[in-house]
Order: structure tokens, then sequence, then C-alpha cells
């Protein structure tokens, strides 16, 4: 007889089996390939910058150009042609420049282009233009421009870190909502089917004689576990390292590493709480229609924790952060921010893991007397009434 303990061998078969599946290999593949491209595409759009070949009509035109040369920033550049005017207009038609800029000689420009004239262009041109015509009227008033105001009047403080950083707390708390949602789904189902397709079958009654009740759950829990946390680091390891190797610079991303550790480990303490329901349930149901209606509750819970993760701010997200499941979310949002004791994730992690053991406990009775039933879908209230 083999030495492996019976557990360990459900564990494998789970795991082999999913490896095996050419659907969950070819998903896996392009949700990386995916990662890999958005961040590499945000990556080239945010180190592109779009040059602009523009002639000036007039002398006027000229000293807009030249203050548009300054005021560019580093997604426009913008370059100064200098053809005569009927050479001008034939580069524009064969699209050698971008547009032309005239005074129209009441106080304003023209801006020729041969399609369309650009966003970022216009917006330059159009700023530089008010800057030198205030800059002229103020001369011919006999005041002198370099007294007017900075035009950077307002500077933005936040009472709760800074706008860069609420930009990448909003972008990883929906990653992180994401993730937990679609694997909750993806390898929480699982359990209740594989329990359901034994029972209709009768397999399990195959298996209770050759293996404890308790180790088939075990090994059916603990397979999926490995699977979920498995596809989580893979993600997680892609999108960080490619973060890291791309050639811009992403501000937080030491932060963002740390925190994902953390989420990892309440992950997988809120995976464990969502194995024992969907296993319960998986128990308790006759046929796959049967799950389909008792699965709404858990379905509906985990749409909430992806809504938590969303839109929770303040107060509310830190007393999410203790509640169980949803503090998977909700603390390593929290722990974003950089402003969380270390004691608080502590806390809430002890709070979870409890909060798991005793739902797998209750889980594991309701698995062992309810499995064995086959005369329909069984209520709650009937499966506790069952004996092992």
């Amino acid at each position: 007889m083999s030495s492996t303990p019976a557990w360990l061998t459900v564990t494998l078969r789970e795991v082999e089996t999913k490896i095996r599946d050419r659907a969950f290999i070819i998903s896996t593949l392009i949700t990386v390939l995916l990662i890999v491209g958005a961040i590499v595409l945000t990556s080239f759009l945010a180190n592109r910058t779009s040059n602009y070949s523009v002639a000036a009509a007039d002398q006027l035109s000229q000293q807009v150009l030249q203050q548009a040369q300054q005021r560019q920033g580093e997604d426009v550049e913008l370059s100064i042609a200098q053809p005569n005017a009927s050479d001008a207009q034939s580069q524009l038609a064969e699209g050698e420049l971008d547009a032309i800029l005239s005074s129209d000689g009441a106080d304003g420009f023209i801006v020729q282009g041969r399609e369309e004239i650009p966003s970022a262009l216009s917006s330059l041109l159009s700023s530089s233009a008010q800057e030198v015509m205030t800059a002229q009227l103020l001369q011919s008033s006999g005041l002198d421009p370099a007294l007017l105001p900075d035009a950077d009047l307002l500077r933005v403080e936040l009472l709760e870190g800074d706008a860069e950083r609420n930009s990448m707390i909003q972008a990883m708390a929906f990653i992180f909502s994401f993730l937990f949602y679609m694997a909750a789904l993806l390898f929480g189902m699982p359990i209740a089917n594989s329990v359901i397709e034994e029972k209709q079958n009768r397999v399990v009654e195959i298996l209770a004689s050759a293996i404890k009740l308790r180790e088939l759950l075990a090994g059916k829990i603990l397979g999926n576990i490995i699977l979920a946390v498995g596809q989580l680091l893979i993600f997680l390891g892609v999108g960080l390292a490619a973060a890291w190797l791309s050639p811009v610079e992403i501000p937080f991303l030491g932060v963002v590493s740390q925190v994902a550790t953390w989420f990892v480990v309440f992950f997988l303490a809120g995976f464990l709480v969502l194995a024992g329901f969907w296993a319960a349930l998986g128990a308790l149901a006759a046929r796959t229609e049967d799950l389909q209606q008792s699965s709404g509750p858990v379905v509906t819970l985990l749409v909430g924790i992806l809504f938590v993760g969303l839109y929770a701010k303040g107060t509310v997200l830190v007393i999410a952060s203790y509640i169980p499941i949803v503090s998977s979310v909700a603390m390593p949002i929290r722990l974003l921010t950089g402003n969380v004791p270390w004691w608080e994730p502590a806390l809430s992690l002890l709070v979870v893991v409890a909060f798991s053991w005793a739902v797998l406990i209750f889980a594991e009775k309701i698995y062992r007397r309810a499995v064995m039933h086959t005369g329909g879908a069984l209520t709650l209230r009937k499966a506790l009434k069952l004996e092992d």
C-alpha cells in the first residue's frame, strides 16, 4: 500500500487534473500576455512624445511659436519650420507640416491643418498666443510683462497622501478586488461542482470506503488553494517584474511589491472561508441546477467585496478591513497608504484565520452528513439533523 496520505493524494489529483486542462493553461497564458501587454503599452504611451512641425505665416505668429517652444512639455515637442508662403501650403497638403499659424489681423490667429489639429497642439498654441498678446498689450500700456503673476499659482495639497499616490491606490484597489473576485469564482465553484459530480455518480460512496470523508474534503480544498494561489503568484510576479523592467519609472513600485505579499496572505485566508462555503453548498445540492440556485448568497458576497474594494473610503474601509473575507481586499488597500501600523494587519489576519477555521469545521460537518444523501437537495437545517 502507498505510504502517501490520502488527503495528499486527493490534493495532487486536483492539481494534476487542472494543470492538464488545456482551457486552464490557455486562459492563464492569455492573462499573462495581457498583463505584460498592458504594462508595455502603458510604458510606451507614457514615454511617447508627440512631435509637431508648425510654420508661421507672419512675424507675430513666429513670436507665438517661439513662446510655445518655451512652454512645451514632455509629451509635446514643437519644431518651427521656415518655408515661404507657397511652399508652406504645399508642405501642409503633402503632410510634411502639421499646421500653419497666421494672424488674422484682429488680435486673433488662424491655425490651418490638413485633416485635423491635435488637441495638445491646439491647446499649446492657444495659451501661447494669449501670453504673447497679453505681453504686447502691457508693453503698449507702459507695463512690464515680467511683473505678471506666475501662470501656475495653484498648488494642490491633500490631507491624505498626494494625487499621484491616490491614483496608484485606486489602480491597485481595482487589481486586488478583481483578482480576488475572479479567483474565488474560478477556483471556488469547481469545489462545489466536484462534490456534486461525485455525489451524482455515487463515486463518493466508493471513495468513502477507502479514505475518510474529512480527508477527501481537505484534499479538494487544498488542491484548489494551491491552484488559486499559484495562479495569483504568477499574475502578480509577472506584473511586478514587467513593471520593474519598464523603461518608464513607475512611482511607489516598492510599496506595491510589499503590499502584494500581504495581499497573497489575506487572499489565502479569505479563500479558505469561501472554499468551506462552496464545499458545503456542493454537499447540500443534488444537481448542478441546485447549486445555481443556492450559490446566490456567495456570489452576492463576492460582488459586495468587489464594490468595497473599488469604492470604500475612510471609516468604511477601516471597518471593512476587520470583517472576515472582506478584509482580504480592504486591508491590503489600506496598507497602500503607508499609514497603517503593523499591528492592524496582524490583528485583521488573526480574525480572518480564526473565522476561516470555524467555517471549515462547520463545512466539514455539513459535508460529512450531506454528501452521502441522494434523495434530493437538502436545506442547512435538514443537513444538521442527519447523522454522520
